[in-house]
């Protein structure tokens, strides 16, 4: 050959192709000669393992940030703890006694402020009159007998003479139904008209002699038979332009006891309620209303009807009057509290929150605008227990002497401990990490 041949190797790092310079190779090789495909593999795992050096870097700074941090956060653990632990949580129930204090104070309008040591309360005397009536239905029974009633008009016919007629003067229908004069009447006598003599004659109340509806006669012609037999029986009569009415005889409503009584009640309930109301109105907010034992007095109560009244229907009234105190709720509890804590021994307190306070209305002067008031105060007391001084005794001490400790304070009647964490057995030095709570029985 006129040319040397010059072959050059190419490893890749997992497989080995043999590449062949091209223009070293003759023709009449070329065609027999298979050109070897050339793939992006080393290429591809050339790159991969330039990129593997990086990544071993990264992990190894990974691992170095991990344990810088956890050796942070162990630090800041360690001094969290050595500054807020342990922590202490005690609870203690204090026992407790029943406290009542009663006291008599004067209630003024002119006094504006309070006066514990003359006993004076500023407070506002407020009245309330009012009327109630209603009609109420009858509900009792009775067996009711009416006679029929009516007007006639009576003549005279016989003379220019007046006759007298006397009470119960008999007159008789045309039916036959006798009908008596409710009064006594003067029948007017005959008189002279254009030259005419005309009948006197006069109208009168006639009541039927016999109860029920068959008097209830329509218009008729009635003669007096106290005349029979004289000459006057055909010249006095009578005559009726209407029907008698009101004849009865049968069972009718009537008005009970028991329908007086519970009108009564009724009115008197509710007339009740009309002023609480007007009073509880009044009582804005802020305010108490404190009232007399019988706060409300029925002043009138009357009916237009009586027992055993044959009607449907009545009417029933009622009046009353009611009186009450305005008080401030505050100037009503500083001045309780005050008269309250004068019954404490210095070792003593009072739960402010279980103060209750009765105010009873004695005597109201409604001209002087003053009024008597009797204060029932109740409450409970417990023996005082500092917590500050109570912490400086307990910190440092083994928790069981703790607890031994307040099992022999009489005025503790059970307490808790709660400590984190648990296995630390003695109270922290610093009183800040104990903390302290009280309740009450």
């Amino acid at each position: 050959m006129a040319m040397d041949k010059k072959i050059f190797d190419i490893i890749p790092p997992k497989r080995l192709h043999i590449f062949v310079k091209e223009e070293a190779v003759p023709e009449i090789l070329k065609k027999n000669i298979e050109k070897p495909e050339i793939t992006e593999e080393p290429v591809i795992e050339i790159a991969h393992k330039e990129r593997m050096l990086p990544r071993t870097k990264f992990v190894l700074k990974k691992k170095t940030i991990f344990f810088v941090v956890l050796a942070v956060v162990l630090l800041a653990g360690t001094v969290s703890a050595y500054f807020f632990l342990p922590i202490v949580k005690i609870e203690i129930w204090l026992k407790t006694d029943n406290l009542n204090v009663k006291q008599d104070i004067e209630i003024n309008k002119e006094t504006k402020a309070i006066d514990a040591l003359n006993h004076i309360l500023p407070g506002r005397i407020i009245i309330e009159e009012q009327t109630l009536s209603k009609e109420f239905k009858a509900s009792g029974k009775v067996v009711k007998e009416e006679k029929a009633v009516g007007t006639i008009r009576i003549f005279n016919d016989y003379s220019t003479s007046s006759q007298p007629l006397v009470a119960d003067t008999r007159f008789v229908s045309d039916e036959g139904k006798l009908f008596r004069l409710v009064e006594k009447t003067v029948v007017p006598g005959q008189s002279m008209e254009k030259g005419k003599l005309v009948s006197g004659f006069i109208d009168a109340l006639v009541r039927a002699d016999v109860a029920g509806p068959d008097y209830n006669i329509g218009a008729s012609t009635f003669s007096i038979p106290g005349f029979a037999g004289t000459s006057r029986y055909t010249f006095f009569y009578a005559k009726s332009s209407s029907a008698m009415t009101g004849g009865f005889k049968g069972e009718s409503l009537a008005i009970s006891p028991e329908d007086l009584e519970n009108a009564k009640k009724s009115l008197i309930n509710e007339i009740k309620e009309n002023i609480n109301s007007v009073f509880e109105n009044k009582a804005l907010s802020g305010l108490i209303l404190a009232q007399e034992k019988n706060p409300i007095v029925i002043i009138n109560e009357s009916s237009n009807a009586k027992p055993g009244q044959a009607i449907d229907t009545f009417i029933y009234d009622v009046k009353a009057k009611g009186r009450a105190i305005l008080l401030s709720e505050q100037d009503l509890k500083e001045i309780s509290e005050i008269y309250f804590t004068k019954e404490l021994t210095e070792d003593q307190k009072f739960l402010s929150e279980s103060i209750k306070i009765n105010p009873l209305v004695g005597a109201i002067d409604e001209s002087l605008n003053t009024a008597k008031l009797s204060l029932d105060i109740s409450g409970k007391i417990y023996k005082d227990l500092e917590t500050r001084f109570v912490k400086d005794q307990l910190k440092g001490r083994p928790v069981q002497e703790v607890e031994k400790s307040f099992s022999e304070l009489s005025q503790i009647s059970k307490a808790k401990i709660k400590i984190i964490p648990s296995f630390i057995k003695n109270l922290p030095q610093d009183i800040n990490k104990i903390e302290l709570k009280l309740n009450f029985d």
